[in-house]
């Protein structure tokens, strides 16, 4: 039964990896395994479980295919209108070394964004701007994905954070020091990983200099957001102090000055960024929104609960879901792209750059990369969905901690980066195996706060092979087909990076700090 389960897993690498079929392939592939194995060999009742599960895929591409498509169309939108070659020219007028340009956008930036917005827009914004500053389209885009998983946990203001802590039931006061832990753990060596990204060991060198003390202030800053109980706003703050913190020390290492003035083309540079400047300005302001009516303002779906028969030696439950992933007006990321998207149009106009047949082409480019991106996405979330909810997902789970023991959480991240890799964001990853990590480890006796927050924080590490984020990414950087490129660069920096935050949890367990 592990091996039927592990099944769709090991077709999804192989078809994107090693066969190298586009994600859209891949995915239908591991779909209709999945579905086979969940029909035949794990009692995924057809008439009634079926459906439910299906429903859930659909709903959950409807939720992501939103922000893709905002999220393409704005890009493509400032990119044909020039604004991101104005952006790229003037970063190198006041930061002359290509690498620390890298490190700030790659690292920093992304990790901005994803506190901001999340789901897959640092990518999609940050990669195409390193490929237009020269960097190459692989390096670009693996260095983005990358370096914005650090944020992921404390991203989308703090929503994977209030999943994990509402499964596991644990105050968020007594979550908050353990994430910190590992989130201090992850933007370090995501931080390493992308200098490794852009120059293997030579610029782990090179790099490794500016990561430590700016990994420093980012911690300290986190730090005191978490203790006066920010939670929304714990990885803007880090990323902000990250990124002026990087700046500042590159002035003072090389007090290197810009000559001249702004570079300004048909747009100047206030101009070229106020649409991602609104993005920030926009969510900010959404906090002033009490809590209660950002969380009800919103549409979603209910689903009914279902058992299957063969999952386990006993019978393997799915409860009735109401709400399901909630599109929510002040913090789903589509609005504020569409708001963000139609300032842009408006600044264009009174520029005096407005082109119809320019605004065209980005609509077009638009609906060409998107309907595919949605169809992947439908694919692979009918594929994770079928997975959870037949009792795939749970038996390896189970079988794995049974077989490990007391080496568990050694590999618990491990189940964080795979239920981010199966359902393409944190959340989801929390949603499947949050409850799970907690109960492994109330049955090992040891802190259930610690495991959950390894759980997050590798989930939010994961997020940098989601299916999802690198199909998104490859899009936007004109690498449509390639993906399997960008998973052979990801992977095995995602896996190490993972192992390490086993070996930093194994050793806090055992010492019994929480």
């Amino acid at each position: 039964m592990t091996v039927l389960a592990l099944l769709p897993i090991i077709s999804l690498f192989l078809c994107m990896v090693v066969v190298r079929l586009s994600i859209v392939k891949s995915g239908a592939v591991s779909f209709v395994i999945a579905l086979v194995v969940a029909l035949v060999f794990f009692g995924l009742p057809a008439a009634e479980g079926l459906p439910i599960a299906l429903g859930k895929a659909a709903w959950l591409a409807l939720f992501v295919s939103l922000i893709v498509w905002g999220a393409l169309f704005l890009y493509h939108l400032v990119s044909d209108f020039g604004a991101i070659d104005v952006i790229s020219k003037n970063i190198t007028l006041f930061v002359k070394d290509e690498f620390i340009v890298f490190l700030l956008l790659a690292w920093m930036f992304t990790g901005l964004l994803q506190g901001m917005a999340g789901f897959g827009v640092p990518a999609v914004i940050v990669g195409p701007i390193l490929i237009a500053m020269g960097f190459g389209a692989v390096k670009s885009l693996t260095a983005a994905m990358l370096g914005h998983s650090w944020a992921v946990t404390f991203g989308s203001m703090g929503a994977a954070f209030f999943v994990i802590q509402g499964l596991t039931g644990i105050p968020e006061a007594d979550l908050a020091m353990p994430m910190w832990i590992f989130g201090t753990v992850l933007h370090l060596l995501v931080g390493i990983g992308v200098c490794f990204v852009y120059d293997g060991i030579k610029g782990i060198k090179k790099g490794i200099l500016y990561v430590l003390p700016v990994s420093l202030v980012m911690a300290t800053v986190q730090f005191f957001s978490l203790r006066v109980g920010m939670y929304s706003l714990a990885g803007i703050n880090a990323a902000l102090s990250g990124l002026v913190t990087l700046f500042v020390l590159y002035k003072l290492r090389t007090g290197y000055k810009a000559q001249g003035g702004f570079y300004k083309g048909k747009l100047n540079l206030l101009q070229a960024v106020f649409p991602y400047a609104l993005i920030l300005i926009v969510l900010l302001s959404f906090q002033l929104v009490p809590y209660d009516i950002r969380q009800s303002v919103a549409i979603a779906p209910n689903f009914g609960g279902f058992e299957t028969t063969l999952a386990y030696p006993y019978t393997h439950v799915v409860a009735p879901v109401e709400n399901y992933n909630r599109i929510r007006l002040f913090v789903h990321p589509v609005y504020v792209l569409v708001c963000a998207s139609i300032v842009a149009m408006i600044i264009y106009k009174r520029a005096g750059v407005w082109n119809k047949e320019v605004f065209c082409g980005a609509v077009n480019k638009t609906l060409k990369k998107g309907v595919p991106a949605s169809l992947a996405l439908l694919a692979l979330g009918s594929m994770s969905l079928v997975m959870m909810d037949s009792g795939m997902t749970n038996r390896l789970a189970y079988d794995t901690a049974e077989l490990m023991g007391r080496a568990y959480p050694l590999i618990s991240p491990l189940f964080g980066v795979l239920g981010s890799f199966l359902t393409g964001n944190n959340t989801n990853s929390n949603v499947m195996f949050g409850q799970f990590q907690y109960v492994i480890a109330y049955r090992l006796g040891v802190s259930t706060a610690m495991m959950a927050s390894a759980q997050s924080i590798a989930g939010g590490l994961g997020v940098a092979i989601g299916p999802s984020a690198v199909l998104m990414g490859a899009l936007a950087g004109g690498m449509q087909g390639k993906e399997s490129v960008l998973f052979k660069k990801l992977i095995p920096i995602v896996v190490v990076i993972a192992l390490a935050m086993g070996v930093v949890n194994l050793i806090l367990l055992e010492f019994g700090i929480s």
